[in-house]
């Protein structure tokens, strides 16, 4: 067979065009096939033929739970929205509830964890000098920032829920816009997590960059918070804060231990 024979696919038994193969581990598949699988599956290069007609018999029946899907919350996002059906105890995560889009219905029983990331880009500002740029003394940083919901689940055919909060890097000076998205995440980690209703919007437990400030609360696997290292702590889980204020290099006004913008700590 030459490289560019027309292959057939082994789910539907239809001939595959020059661009529309999916490679599988041990056969083809149409792209039309391949949109019938879970948005959030990963694995489909390294399944076998068997896998995935398997994964399309589960989404054929996911159909029946979607039409069957109450929604008793539902919180929404810039990119997709979280449906909850407290009634079954699933929820999904999709930009419409029905049967074309399909979206996988999981059970609430099924999360591992949930939290949210937020990527932090810094920048630093100048200014003219005898026509050269110039840093400020001390240096000046413009910070942009991404936020990304993380939902890991315990499911046959995919593991991680993920998905961006924003659509574009939102500035550090749209206070109001990084207060919304961080009050939507927090939301939907309350929702999905109980344990975490007592996180506040701007409070430090957010993995910035992937990782955490020294000494500053994480997320546990419940959403919640976990002490690593700080002692000052709340009945829910805030941080008991100093009252003078201090500006941080980023331009917010802070009165805790560190930024609630960004994360830097504040200056001895």
């Amino acid at each position: 067979m030459g490289l560019f024979d027309k292959k057939i696919c082994d789910i539907c038994g239809e001939k595959i065009g020059l661009l529309g193969n999916r490679k599988l581990d041990d056969g083809n598949l149409c792209k039309d096939c391949a949109k019938k699988l879970s948005p959030w599956f990963e694995e489909r290069r390294h399944s076998t033929v068997e896998d995935i007609k398997r994964q399309l018999e589960y989404r054929e029946k996911n159909k029946k739970a979607v039409m069957d899907f109450c929604i008793t919350r539902q919180i929404n996002t810039r990119n997709y929205n979280v449906f909850i059906d407290d009634n079954k105890g699933n929820f999904t995560v999709a930009r419409k509830l029905d049967v074309n889009e399909n979206p996988d219905i999981v059970p609430l029983s099924a999360i591992v964890q949930c939290r949210v990331d937020v990527d932090q880009q810094q920048q630093e500002e100048t200014y003219t000098k005898d026509g050269e740029n110039v840093s400020y003394q001390p240096p000046v940083y413009k910070y942009e920032f991404d936020y990304t919901m993380r939902i890991k689940v315990r499911t046959q055919w995919f593991d991680d829920m993920d998905f961006r909060l924003n659509t574009f890097s939102i500035s550090s000076d749209k206070r109001r816009e990084l207060m919304e998205v961080e009050q939507t995440a927090y939301q939907i980690i309350a929702a999905l997590t109980p344990n975490a209703a007592g996180m506040q919007p701007g409070m430090p437990g957010m993995n910035m960059n992937g990782g955490m400030q020294p000494g500053m609360p994480g997320m546990n696997m419940n959403g919640g918070m976990q002490q690593t290292g700080m002692s000052e702590t709340n009945m829910t889980g805030g941080m008991q804060q100093n009252n003078s204020s201090w500006k941080c290099q980023c331009g917010a006004e802070n009165t805790g231990k560190f930024c609630e913008y960004c994360g830097q700590p504040r200056p001895f």
